[in-house]
């Protein structure tokens, strides 16, 4: 592609980079400029424009948008290509956008050709409303660019779907610190802006329940709440928590999972607690709720109770841009849209990838996962392998020298996560790993990441082995009648999944699971190699 100024004289065949007024017509952006154009641009006073020649390998920008939109959509939303350049993304059902900010902003950094804005994430639309707009200013696009950003997106899910407001069974809990009249009347005015807030949410406010400001009584009654089948519980403080081990995050503490985000950057709103336990979602409203109106706290609320699974970097600070809402296509638009699609239709099973490159790679000698191979660190090279295949979404469990892993993962849309306590060994890595599997997911691939030559080929028919709807799964490779990882585990046995052993080939591996086994043969034993010790990172460097 060149893109440049040309005398209109030389300029038939070129691609325009902008609209261009000649009385009563007008050339659109990437118009290709006939013979009868140039003399019509002469005849206007015009004697240069900016423009491209299309060379082998470029597409156009409204084939560039169309294919980088349809990576963009899942379910219940739609989009249509302008002529100006511009992608719109609509809803086409009432419900609950679901989008998230990080991966908003990642997209925006991957480069100067795309731009990505959208609505709030998590907030309300209607059906035909603008949810997203996707733009570029260039007319010609060279397809490799292209192909770059569709392979960002490919670790992960789909960034934008709407999914429907269900009921939800919700309780209050009042934690009195004065037990006065005027502390009744703040705990009003905060339940009233909430149900305000959150009247279209379809929150069924069930029960009530009353206790001190103190940690066991609070403890006590999340715990009762919980018990009592509450699917989304709100804490009204009885005063505000202003650090980590106030009254509100140690009551909470002593019986939830996790409190995913201690904090937001809203002053005098900063204390919203969030957590969850056995599926229920535990939410400490920040104390000054009613008078500190805070559109982030309203936003980590809703991405909390449409949430089926959240860790802490959910709940990171937003970057994204936000449109204006309540716009919609014109009718003449909405004629053109062209469906997301749906998961449903699915025949083999939705399986996500695990990679655990938490390790120290000790026996090796050196930190093996960062050796160079093929002029990238050695665990990208599983990292790849799980984007390219049919695995979604990616997960690459980090854990030693976590920043310089992370750091080759910045422009990758796959998720990361780190696990503080990876010296406690490969299992905490895993168990991590599968609790953020969502749960559409029918399994998920457990993936060392020192597995230098392992192919997405070869993932697909390990997935292609796990019939989509059979409960227990669990598939493994197979060399000369020895297994070998990866793994793949359906969901129902998340709780004894594991990789295989490193002395597999001197005994029965998985015994207990033999009856739901599927092993997928390969004729290659490269397919399974792993570096454990230094004698292997020669072998692979002798062969590079």
């Amino acid at each position: 592609m060149q893109c440049r100024e040309y005398n209109v004289n030389q300029a038939a065949g070129v691609r325009i980079f902008n609209a261009v007024s000649l009385g009563d017509r007008l050339l659109p952006v990437g118009h290709v400029l006939t013979d009868e154009d140039v003399i019509a641009l002469k005849a206007a006073g015009i004697n240069r424009i900016f423009g491209a020649e299309m060379e082998s390998g470029d597409i156009t920008a409204p084939t560039a948008l169309g294919m980088i939109a349809a990576k963009l959509c899942g379910d219940g939303t739609a989009y249509i290509v302008s002529s100006e350049n511009l992608c719109r993304i609509v809803a086409d059902r009432d419900g609950i956008f679901m989008a998230s900010s990080d991966r908003l902003a990642k997209f925006n950094r991957l480069g100067d050709i795309f731009r990505l804005n959208s609505l709030e994430p998590y907030s309300l639309v209607k059906s035909g409303e603008i949810i997203a707009e996707l733009e570029t200013t260039y007319a010609v696009i060279e397809a490799a660019k292209t192909d770059e950003i569709i392979f960002s997106l490919s670790g992960n899910t789909e960034m934008f779907s709407v999914t429907d407001a269900i009921a939800r069974k919700t309780a209050l809990i009042y934690a009195d610190f004065y037990g006065n009249a005027a502390e009744t009347k703040h705990f009003t005015s905060n339940v009233r802006a909430l149900v305000k807030n959150f009247s279209a949410m379809n929150l069924d406010f069930k029960n009530e329940y009353n206790a001190r400001h103190e940690i066991e009584s609070l403890a006590d009654n999340i715990q009762r709440a919980v018990g009592d089948g509450n699917e989304v519980i709100f804490i009204l403080p009885g005063q505000r928590s202003s650090h980590p081990r106030d009254i509100v995050p140690a009551a909470m503490n002593r019986f939830v999972d996790e409190i995913v985000n201690y904090d937001i950057p809203q002053v005098g709103a900063s204390d919203l607690l969030i957590a969850s336990k056995r599926g229920s979602k535990i939410i400490a409203l920040p104390y000054a709720y009613a008078e500190n109106s805070s559109a982030l706290a309203d936003m980590f609320i809703r991405q909390a109770i449409v949430s089926e699974k959240f860790n802490h970097f959910d709940f990171s600070h937003p970057q994204n841009v936000l449109l204006p809402e309540n716009r919609e296509l014109s009718e003449e638009e909405k004629g053109g849209l062209i469906g997301g699609g749906s998961s449903d239709s699915q025949e083999t099973a939705r399986v996500a990838a695990v990679i655990l490159a938490a390790g120290s790679g000790a026996r090796a000698g050196r930190n093996k996962l960062m050796l160079e191979v093929d002029s990238e660190p050695l665990f990208m090279k599983a990292v790849h392998a799980a984007i390219k295949s049919r695995a979604a979404p990616v997960f690459v469990v980090t854990g030693y020298n976590a920043p310089e892993l992370e750091n080759y993962l910045e422009n990758i849309d796959v998720n990361i996560i780190y696990n503080a306590n990876y010296h406690d060994g490969v299992k905490s890595s895993i168990n991590l790993g599968l609790k953020s599997v969502p749960g559409f997911c029918d399994g998920a691939l457990l993936i060392p990441a020192d597995m230098p030559n392992l192919t997405a080929e070869t993932l697909d028919k390990m997935i292609a082995a796990f019939p989509r709807g059979r409960k227990k799964h669990l598939g493994l490779l197979a060399y000369d009648g020895i297994k070998y990882n990866p793994s793949l585990w359906s969901k129902e046995l998340y709780g004894v999944a594991d990789i295989v052993p490193e002395n597999a080939h001197l005994r029965a591996v998985f015994v207990e699971h033999s009856d739901y086994t599927k092993e997928t043969k390969i004729k290659d034993a490269k397919l399974i190699a792993d570096v454990n010790f230094p004698s292997d990172i020669e072998k692979l460097l002798q062969k590079k």
